[in-house]
């Protein structure tokens, strides 16, 4: 049996300081904000702002961004380029993300090819940080 992290949820603060840092649409009806402003052609400056940011609620947030963004990289070749980079970002920063990394391992499903792109790499992180081995 898994255990579902404690949840995490954006904050309307840190939604308001990465829209304006990135220049991003932030309306009231935006309903999941990460993934309706993602744009996979800026994964790039979403990655160096990661860097800068010291707030775990921005982080938090901007990784959504960056995991949506990764999810939507058009062709494998630029989707491994940026895997691994975020991949060790998770691991790093594992506590503040976990309840992120549990959403987009599609636990629901067994049948990955019906998961999402980066649901294997989501599983296999999951997995290095709670003794379910491979």
């Amino acid at each position: 049996m898994r255990n579902e992290p404690p949840p995490r949820y954006e904050t309307a603060a840190a939604i308001q300081h990465l829209a304006a840092r990135l220049n991003l649409s932030n309306e009231i009806w935006m309903q999941d904000w990460a993934y309706i402003v993602s744009k996979p052609e800026h994964i790039d400056s979403y990655l160096s702002l990661y860097y800068l940011l010291a707030d775990d609620d921005q982080k938090f947030t901007l990784m959504m961004v960056l995991l949506q963004a990764l999810e939507e990289q058009n062709t494998q070749s630029a989707q491994a380029k940026y895997e691994a980079e975020i991949r060790s970002l998770l691991l790093k920063e594992y506590s503040l993300h976990a309840y992120t990394i549990f959403h987009w391992c599609c636990f629901d499903n067994d049948d990955l090819s019906d998961c999402w792109e980066i649901t294997p790499m989501m599983r296999e992180i999951y997995n290095s940080q709670n003794n379910h081995g491979k």
